[in-house]
């Protein structure tokens, strides 16, 4: 466990200093009430969730609905342009950058990360590896690279020639991430 300690606290570091928000429960059930906490720290009234392991295994749709907020699962080319956060379950993270490493061949899932202003990426602690070669090494050993593979280090950033830096320009204006150990 030391070193998904190690590793969680160097990610949490780096992507943090990319303007990331990051967060770690250790069971399914905290996942919900901690979303519902962030949810309604950030004024989220409308979401769409990619439905995935994490999101199924943890009843986000259920509980989060349960807690006053709209939540979208269907047609997500609609409400991810009109909803508040988007949430999607993301591969990898790697440690030594701060990103997050999303297998994404469905428009949807790439929707709920993209077009939101708010992505909540969740992400098994397990799946955080040291370097990029780690994370490199494990696609080139997929039976089968993947159609779409997306690194995610914090809120979009975009610069004009004049360097006026500006955020969620092509993205996500904010992008947490919240690590589960179950």
């Amino acid at each position: 466990m030391d070193i998904t300690n190690n590793l969680y606290e160097k990610f949490k570091e780096k992507f943090e200093g990319v303007n990331g928000e990051c967060h770690r429960v250790s069971t399914m059930e905290s996942l919900a009430d901690l979303m519902s906490d962030i949810l309604t720290q950030k004024g989220v009234k409308t979401l769409s969730i990619f439905e995935s392991p994490l999101s199924q295994a943890s009843n986000l749709k259920e509980k989060l609905s349960g807690a006053g907020f709209e939540v979208h699962t269907d047609d997500l080319l609609s409400s991810t342009a009109h909803d508040d956060a988007g949430i999607t379950e993301v591969k990898w993270g790697i440690a030594e950058l701060g990103t997050l490493v999303q297998i994404a061949p469905e428009v949807d899932n790439r929707l709920c990360s993209t077009l939101v202003p708010i992505h909540i990426a969740l992400l098994k602690t397990s799946s955080v590896l040291p370097e990029l070669d780690d994370m490199l090494e494990t696609i080139h050993s997929l039976p089968q690279i993947p159609g779409f593979v997306g690194f995610m280090s914090g809120p979009s950033r975009s610069s004009d020639i004049e360097r006026i830096l500006e955020i969620g320009v092509h993205g996500p204006e904010q992008v947490i991430a919240i690590l589960v150990d179950e």
